[in-house]
């Protein structure tokens, strides 16, 4: 089974894919690392990967816009979720401190996360880069006892990285949500959750209308996140995630309302929860 990820051995989407495959027996899986969400996804919608693992929210920053808006008008599906504790580690060379750095590396999800180890230290400068994992890598082979990098412990080790600051995240609590995703014609849906993105009809009301259908299904919405629809200034689609554990009628009938007062929706998955699971 090919599966594929953004990143480089030791990112955090390596280590979801891990987590979550990891009793996996029927077949030998083959993690693919990406440049970018882009090609990723690409790879998946034309079958040259069975499988995609990417991240699509924060505990501390919220929905990942950059993953989650490829995902409008594409025909893959997600068919669980996982969730992994994010702990950055500030890396360095192995002769390096902490009183050296001026400059940190990392994904711009991952220094948005440790805005306070930026305030308390206004003499270094945050450098976006395209993987966690990626930027250890850097440091690693760019040789400059001023840079650093956040990234995973795993990857920090892979690197032959010096530790100088564990647990530089904000929130000590900081999660980040994985989505499996597969082609949507390979897969039969079930499962409690349901995530979708809407673009409403161009009427007063249209989103109130909408959001009733929930209410007359006994659903009940987990989380609603507006986005810019690209093209359309000032006009915003919704990312929307339903529980429908309590719903009685078929799922069909459901998604026919919700095709009838919306100009365009789709399914972006449907799956058990992992945290009620555990």
């Amino acid at each position: 089974m090919k599966i594929g990820y953004q990143g480089v051995p030791g990112s955090y989407s390596e280590t979801a894919l891990q987590e979550y495959f990891k009793d996996y027996k029927e077949e030998k899986i083959e993690a693919i690392g990406y440049s970018d969400f882009q090609e990723v996804i690409d790879d998946l919608e034309n079958n040259e990967l069975e499988v995609i693992v990417i991240p699509v929210e924060n505990s501390t920053t919220g929905l990942i816009a950059r993953t989650v808006d490829l995902l409008r008008y594409r025909p893959i599906i997600a068919i669980a979720e996982n969730y992994q504790s994010i702990q950055h580690t500030l890396w360095g060379l192995p002769d390096s401190s902490i009183e050296d750095i001026t400059e940190v590396y990392s994904h711009p999800e991952a220094l948005s996360q440790c805005t306070t180890f930026f305030e308390s230290h206004p003499a270094v400068t945050a450098k976006a880069y395209e993987d966690t994992a990626k930027a250890a890598e850097y440091i690693s082979e760019n040789g400059k006892i001023n840079q650093a990098a956040l990234a995973s412990h795993r990857a920090g080790e892979l690197y032959g990285l010096k530790a100088l600051k564990k647990s530089v995240q904000t929130e000590s609590l900081n999660t980040t949500r994985f989505y499996i995703m597969k082609h949507a014609e390979t897969v039969q849906l079930e499962g409690d959750i349901l995530s979708l993105y809407v673009e409403t009809k161009h009427e007063s009301g249209a989103l109130a209308k909408f959001l009733q259908v929930f209410n007359l299904f006994d659903c009940n919405m987990e989380s609603l996140n507006a986005r810019p629809i690209s093209g359309k200034p000032f006009k915003y689609g919704f990312f929307m995630e339903v529980d429908i554990s309590q719903m009685t009628s078929p799922f069909e009938l459901l998604w026919q309302t919700l095709e009838q007062v919306s100009e365009y929706v789709r399914l972006l998955g449907r799956f058990d929860s992992a945290i009620r699971e555990k």
